[in-house]
């Protein structure tokens, strides 16, 4: 016998778990921002702060305190569309200075393989010279050894 359940969530829960996942994504936001080299710790801390608001709004619905953990969820909502453009903002320059890196990087690395290329034969030019002086000197030697 198959017994299947089927579970219906409540406006309630569909809201926190919305929020949850808008949270979730903007911390992924503010991931790519960090892994392209910037920095946004007030950002971070401000979406730690909705967090905050979101965990304490599902305590206070838990204990039966509806309207408190709406108005908590609402005020997380609000901070977290706040947030967004400041966090696409900061995704762009994040981006942008890691492409002016790339490219200072790149510049550096043709700028040294040009002077190491230029040294390398600039020191063997100075060799060829200084092995055909010393073959100069050797025949010296050895025409005036043979008189």
């Amino acid at each position: 016998m198959i017994i299947f359940f089927l579970i219906i969530a409540t406006p309630a829960e569909t809201q926190t778990t919305e929020l949850s996942t808008l949270s979730y994504q903007m911390f992924d936001q503010l991931a790519q921002v960090y892994s392209s080299g910037g920095t946004a710790p007030g950002l971070v801390a401000q979406m730690n702060n909705a967090l905050g608001l979101i965990e304490e709004a599902r305590v206070k619905r838990v204990q039966g305190d509806t309207a408190t953990a709406t108005q908590l969820e609402n005020q997380a909502r609000a901070l977290i569309t706040q947030l967004t453009p400041q966090v696409s903002a900061a995704q762009q320059e994040a981006a942008q200075n890691s492409t002016s890196r790339e490219e200072l990087v790149s510049v550096e690395a043709a700028l040294m393989i040009g002077i190491s290329t230029v040294a390398f034969y600039g020191s063997l030019i100075v060799w060829r010279w200084y092995e055909k002086e010393k073959l100069f000197e050797r025949k010296i030697v050895a025409e005036g050894s043979k008189d």
